[in-house]
């Protein structure tokens, strides 16, 4: 597909749909976590830490640590405990 040849309303409508499939995603990653569900986290710093669910983002996750207080992660880098 080239984008150059859309006219300004399809382009509209395409990012309209994109915009739509990204809050989907979004909100499905965010509904696979509680509060208060605990976690890992696959970084070096919090590696073999369990980590306890204070709040969800659209995108990123704040947890509790035992070591580094509360910490804001990237909801890809939340692992189940």
């Amino acid at each position: 597909m080239d984008l150059s040849k859309l006219s300004i309303s399809e382009l509209r409508e395409l990012r309209t749909n994109v915009n739509q499939w990204i809050d989907m995603k979004g909100q499905s990653n965010a509904m696979s976590f509680t509060i208060g569900q605990e976690v890992t986290v696959d970084h070096k710093k919090l590696r073999g830490q369990i980590c306890e669910v204070v709040k969800i983002n659209r995108s990123k996750v704040l947890l509790n640590s035992p070591s580094m207080g509360k910490v804001s992660v990237p909801m890809s880098m939340v692992i189940a405990a």
